[in-house]
């Protein structure tokens, strides 16, 4: 979060719904299996000079470093695009623009699903499953299988056929079990998975966990730093809407679900540094700390 944070400008809703709509168009041009580059940095240059997304560093920084070439700089972008979509309050003028997206992301997802080649295309189908309201379990099935960095390509032509027919979640779902029976022993998710119900973490929490989030990471680091499962009210982004950038920036986001609680979310979280006792004391959240790993 920048350090010049305007309260009033982010709590004006048609600042944050015309903010939305540059993201909704900058997502729905990076949903083409080939980007257009043009398109591309049109969408850019909007979002970047829009007054709201200097308040947003990580935000920022994901857009500025995308490229038409670069499907993990997309991928970054999609997920931070996802994350505003979620977090910004919108108006009729951007629910309107949502169905208009929501349209072309429908029709995009064959397209991106027929030209599977590696295995980055599974994690950016990940985030277009992500943006779609009715999606959102094909989106944790298809991270948990991508997280396996599949190399039968068999399973891979399996994976593509799954996703092209109506019952794509059973069938994931049986693809999943396959994939975790058949791998090796030792692998990382499972060795990930030990070590954080070793801590405490429920395994339903554990098991959303993606390589992705754990990129950079040693094992004793997920053993020994502070590991919080954070609960928080949606209604934080709009009463605190620096908390997102403020946890980015003070630890590493293990994962985040829905919680127990109507319109909660619960958030795994790796502090980067020493444990700062004053971190969350801020914000209307309920933080439970795990055990360090023996």
């Amino acid at each position: 979060m920048s350090s010049d944070f305007d309260f009033g400008e982010f709590l004006d809703e048609s600042n944050q719904s015309e903010l939305m709509i540059l993201c909704l168009e900058l997502f729905a041009v990076l949903t083409k299996f080939q980007v257009d580059q043009n398109k591309l940095e049109i969408a850019k240059v909007e979002i970047l000079n829009n007054q709201l997304t200097q308040n947003f560093e990580g935000f920022r920084s994901a857009i500025s470093y995308l490229s038409g070439g670069d499907k993990n700089s997309q991928i970054n972008a999609m997920k931070h695009i996802n994350l505003m979509v979620d977090t910004l309050v919108g108006d009729s003028k951007s629910t309107e623009k949502f169905t208009e997206i929501e349209e072309v992301v429908n029709e995009s997802i064959n397209g991106l699903i027929e030209s599977i080649d590696l295995h980055v295309d599974l994690f950016k189908l990940v985030q277009v499953y992500n943006f779609l309201p009715n999606k959102k379990e094909i989106a944790i099935l298809l991270g948990r299988i991508a997280d396996y960095e599949l190399k039968d390509d068999e399973m891979m032509e399996n994976v593509k056929a799954a996703l092209l027919r109506d019952d794509a979640e059973v069938l994931l779902s049986k693809i999943l079990a396959n994939v975790a029976e058949n791998s090796a022993a030792g692998f990382i998710s499972a060795n990930i998975i030990d070590i954080l119900q070793q801590r405490g973490v429920n395994f339903h929490i554990a098991g959303l966990v993606t390589k992705e989030s754990l990129e950079n990471l040693s094992d004793e680091q997920l053993k020994n730093n502070a590991l919080l499962l954070v609960n928080f009210s949606e209604d934080i982004f709009t009463s605190n809407p620096e908390f997102l950038d403020a946890i980015q920036s003070d630890t590493h986001v293990l994962t985040s679900t829905s919680g127990i609680d109507k319109d909660t979310f619960d958030m795994l979280l790796l502090l980067k540094n020493e444990r700062r006792d004053d971190m969350f004391d801020k914000y209307p959240v309920k933080v439970k700390e795990y055990r360090v790993f023996k």
